[in-house]
């Protein structure tokens, strides 16, 4: 059995972080990366941009080999962890080596859903995840002459987008009246598809895809309604399930990720869990949660660092996301997502284009969704943050004149 004073159990952006701010603080200790991708870090929101030749490869790569080595800390690259024991603090890795250390980081993320239908398996069906996922969606685009979306949210826009960039006939599927309701509400579902559609995308809504047909390659997209679309190339994108199987018996607390509390430790002293895969304590929501996003992550990678190297410094962040939408900026912030205690106010309508959905509990911002209102971020993020009590008519929301620093 191997020895290590650190153990990093994901090579993403939170375990890549966490390891070098380690570094930074304690100069000695030995530190192991364990990641199961055969690379070094990426930036996994540089992907889009590699697709539609805004970067190359070698842009999308935020480490080299030799950045480890400068910091001394040991990148186990395309090795997976098959059991881990929280307790004892040990791996096993997929090659049967054994490694403890005194304090471990669980930072290993999640994967992609998969549509479990008839024909997914052809060539063509794609899903964007990795840098191996995009060179080939890549290639598949040279051969395509028509493209299909299924599935809303950051990763539906973004292959949307790629596809009409080179030239494809582009249709998006959408189970609900528009494109990312469940999330983002009826009014910005609306303009989410006009988006879409004013630049060339067909939006088909209510529809449920049934199969993919081909004989190697995807062809036709057959719906449950039995209508067809043309599709030489598909892109899924129903969100992740976290990396969970190798920590079942672990001995951590698992909920719907792994819980931690407000300084990303979980139940098991002298470990800690950060990124995607983490249930934090949210000191600004009083909630558990997850978040799974690139700046997220970060954060948490490099407060998880300064925690395993001996401080106590919560984490405490309003988490943003933010993409443009051809043209325009689609952003989230703190918490989006209602739930039956949330009042919920719309700035602006589809009808000027501008939408801000603002989520109140007991008279207090905490979260929103903003499409092409950029230059409302930081006073939502303020708001959310300060936890300011409203103390105006919330019906002046409404309006795009009035100025939200005044609440």
């Amino acid at each position: 059995m191997r020895q290590v004073n650190y153990l990093i159990l994901g090579g993403g952006i939170a375990g890549t972080t966490a390891a070098e701010t380690i570094r930074r603080v304690d100069q000695a200790g030995s530190i192991a990366i364990v990641w199961d991708e055969p690379e070094t870090l990426y930036s996994r929101v540089m992907l889009p941009d590699f697709l539609r030749d805004k970067v190359s490869f070698e842009q999308l790569f935020l480490r080299k080999k030799e950045n480890y080595q400068e910091k001394n800390i040991e990148l186990l690259a395309g090795a997976s962890v098959v059991n881990f024991d929280a307790k004892r603090k040990s791996a096993i890795l997929d090659s049967g080596e054994q490694i403890q250390a005194e304090k471990v980081l669980v930072a290993t993320g999640g994967r992609v859903n998969k549509l479990p239908i008839p024909g997914s398996d052809l060539l063509g069906v794609t899903y964007l995840r990795t840098t191996r996922d995009a060179q080939a969606i890549k290639e598949l685009i040279k051969t395509a002459s028509s493209a299909a979306v299924i599935g809303g949210g950051f990763i539906g826009i973004e292959y949307a987008q790629t596809f009409i960039k080179h030239g494809l006939r582009t249709t998006a599927l959408v189970r609900e009246k528009s494109f990312w309701e469940p999330v983002v509400g009826e009014n910005s579902g609306k303009l989410l598809s006009k988006l879409l559609g004013d630049n060339g995308v067909e939006v088909r809504h209510e529809v449920e895809t049934d199969s993919f047909v081909g004989e190697e390659r995807v062809r036709i997209v057959k719906l449950k309604s039995g209508e067809e679309v043309a599709a030489d190339v598909v892109g899924v994108g129903i969100g992740i399930h976290l990396t969970l199987e190798h920590l079942q018996d672990s001995g951590l607390t698992i909920n719907k990720g792994v819980v931690t509390n407000e300084y990303l430790e979980t139940s098991v002293p002298g470990v800690w869990a950060a990124g995607d895969i983490a249930e934090f304590y949210d000191v600004i929501f009083d909630k558990y949660h997850t978040l799974g996003n690139w700046a997220n992550a970060s954060a948490q990678g490099r407060v998880v660092g300064i925690n395993m190297a001996g401080a106590k410094e919560k984490f405490e962040t309003v988490s943003a996301y933010s993409i443009n939408i051809f043209e325009v900026n689609f952003s989230f912030l703190g918490d989006p997502v209602a739930d039956q205690e949330t009042e919920i106010i719309e700035r602006g309508s589809l009808e000027e284009g501008k939408i801000a959905r603002i989520l109140i509990k007991n008279d207090v911002v905490v979260g929103s969704s903003l499409i092409n209102l950029p230059h409302e971020r930081s006073v939502l993020t303020n708001l959310v943050k300060t936890k300011r009590k409203i103390s105006t008519s919330k019906e002046k929301f409404k309006d795009l004149s009035f100025d939200l620093s005044q609440v």
